[in-house]
């Protein structure tokens, strides 16, 4: 037993200093990855006695993305503000047309009003991203729906000022009037054009499919534009001052006014790109 126990003792050992700070005593194999890329991903967001609880931290936001988020809520807010002024004016207009006898000119003032100032504004509008509305549905979707506001817009103005011109004999000496004619021609316009693009691939031949729905989208909004503004004159007719005060009236301008100017930002927006891609071709 006494003779082995020297071997035994003597035996060389590898010793690990599992504790030690020195460098020259611990050598630990190099990290692949500092310290400042191993960054947790998961961050406290509060904390207490019994529950902690962590948030997920962001990668690599993009400063873009962050800085469009205010304008598009700024959008969203601008929208519902004009939805609410399409709302209002609309509800009223056919409140006072309505509860009226029926005649001539109360018809005509209620199907200006709800095919320009309601389909038409929604129509325009249905293609805009920042259209709360539609802006969850697929492109196909709001194709569709495009179409189908469009067309009753179209069907319900055309109509109205249709009716207010065979009553005038087609003379109609206002500003009122003559706005009203030209929006009457330019909706038939915009119709027929519209068709034109549905079929886009069948004429192709005769004119290219970009060009024409730019075509089709410069023309319905100018028939927009114009038939609003033939409504806010149309405030100031005969019919509408001898049914609603003066204070009113000036309310009622002032909301066609700002639903005219908020539709009329996404159509805007969507003929600069087709524009855009138009001048790239040349």
């Amino acid at each position: 037993m006494t003779e082995h126990l020297p071997a035994i003792i003597s035996s060389p050992q590898r010793v690990v200093d599992y504790g030690s700070t020195n460098a020259s005593q611990a050598s630990p194999s190099p990290d692949p990855h500092p310290r400042a890329q191993r960054l947790p991903p998961f961050v406290l967001v509060s904390e207490s006695r019994s529950v902690q609880r962590y948030s997920r931290m962001p990668h690599n936001t993009p400063k873009g993305e962050s800085a469009q988020q205010p304008l598009e809520r700024l959008e969203y807010f601008l929208n519902v503000l004009n939805q609410m002024c399409i709302g209002f004016v609309t509800i009223f207009m056919s409140y006072i047309t309505l509860r009226t006898n029926p005649g001539t000119t109360p018809l005509h003032a209620w199907l200006v009003t709800i095919g320009f100032s309601f389909f038409m504004a929604e129509g325009v509008m249905v293609h805009y991203g920042g259209n709360v509305l539609t802006n969850s549905y697929k492109r196909s979707t709001q194709t569709t729906i495009h179409w189908v506001l469009l067309t009753l817009g179209g069907g319900c103005g055309a109509a109205g000022a249709l009716i207010k011109m065979i009553q005038k004999g087609f003379m109609l000496q206002t500003t009122h009037g003559r706005l009203g004619i030209t929006a009457f021609v330019l909706c038939l316009l915009a119709m027929s054009s519209g068709l034109a693009a549905l079929c886009s691939t069948r004429i192709k031949k005769l004119i290219t499919p970009l060009l024409n729905k730019a075509f089709h989208n410069f023309v319905g909004f100018a028939c927009f534009v114009i038939a609003l503004v033939a409504q806010y004159y149309g405030y100031q007719t005969g019919y509408f001052k001898n049914r609603v005060e003066t204070d009113f009236q000036i309310l009622m301008k002032c909301l066609t006014l700002v639903s005219l100017v908020l539709s009329s930002y996404g159509p805007i927006k969507g003929l600069y790109h087709k524009f855009k891609a138009i001048s790239g071709q040349f």
